[in-house]
């Protein structure tokens, strides 16, 4: 029963007002994206880890020496990796 009123609540909200009711559920639909996309990084540093030992990784400095910039690995490329640059 409850149930019923809280849906015959929503409809009615939406029906007063759409434009607010759409902002609502872009956000909510933003928001699970985005916290998605937060529990996945940790997927992905342990992948990370891995690669980095197994490719010889080492931490490239710029060219004044203060900043990390990035990884150069024995496979040629450079890796730019903001996570694993601490």
């Amino acid at each position: 029963m409850k149930l019923k009123q809280l849906s015959g609540k929503i409809g009615h909200y939406f029906q007063q007002k759409p434009f607010d009711a759409l902002l609502i559920l872009g956000f909510v639909i933003a928001l699970f994206i985005m916290s998605r996309l937060y529990f996945s990084v940790n997927t992905d540093d342990a992948v990370w880890e891995q690669f980095k030992t197994e490719h010889d990784c080492k931490l490239r400095m710029t060219k004044f020496g203060t900043q990390r910039s990035s990884w150069s690995c024995n496979d040629g490329k450079t890796y730019y990796r903001w996570r694993q640059q601490r």
